[in-house]
């Protein structure tokens, strides 16, 4: 079995590739060409046993790569933060250029592939097009993009996932935190429901509960919660 993973070097892409090889799945761990920590990357995936693949964002060329991969899972990881978006000199919206419009370009790609893979794509709990936040708008969009696609395809809608990231969110670690601590008093009173879906999350466990959704038989779904753990 073949796993293309886009978004590799993401919070929890790497995860996902460092578990798929433990499994033994052929792992191919996508790389920006232009990316200045590329031959780090290199090092730290081929060391895992994943082939890295550094195929520039383009509709014709990704299509071309995947023909030749047959992947059975196309992992789209990606996502942006408006501090790395700066660093990478994005500019507009970013959400609607990275977050929706490379999820876009995946799936256009796949699709002329002509060979199906499942689309696994990771998402965010209160994904909406019509939401107020620019983010979880240019998700919601990505969202009905997978789900329009033809393919088959899984999405994951985890809330806060927390961790040691290279760009160090105290406030996101904070927020998990607090929340968590009110999510459990939540539950203690009949609000496990609302526990299940906005507790927070760590890498190893959504790339782990991923990988399940990716290689599961059932397809077409949306998973929030508890599913993701």
């Amino acid at each position: 079995m073949t796993a293309f993973v886009l978004g590799a070097t993401g919070f929890v892409g790497r995860e996902v590739v460092r578990q798929l090889c433990v499994r033994g799945v052929q792992a191919i761990a996508h790389v920006r060409p232009d990316s200045a920590s590329l031959a780090a990357w290199r090092t730290r995936f081929e060391d895992l046993g994943a082939a890295v693949d550094t195929t520039p964002w383009d509709t014709a060329a990704l299509t071309a790569r995947l023909r030749v991969a047959v992947p059975a899972q196309l992992y789209v990881l990606i996502g942006t933060t408006r501090s790395r978006a700066k660093a990478d000199a994005v500019e507009g919206d970013i959400y609607e250029a990275i977050d929706l419009g490379l999820t876009r370009l995946a799936i256009d790609a796949a699709r002329a592939s002509e060979h199906c893979p499942r689309l696994v794509y990771l998402s965010s709990v209160g994904a909406d097009p019509t939401a107020r936040s620019a983010y979880l708008a240019a998700r919601g969009r990505a969202e009905a993009a997978v789900m329009t696609s033809g393919l088959p395809w899984v999405i994951a809608r985890p809330s806060i996932i927390t961790g040691e990231r290279d760009d160090g969110r105290v406030g996101e670690r904070s927020a998990a935190v607090i929340g968590d601590g009110l999510l459990a008093v939540a539950g203690m009173f009949g609000g496990r429901r609302l526990r299940a879906r906005y507790r927070s999350t760590t890498p190893d466990v959504l790339a782990s509960a991923l990988i399940r959704l990716g290689e599961a038989p059932e397809h077409d779904r949306i998973v929030d919660g508890d599913d993701l753990r």
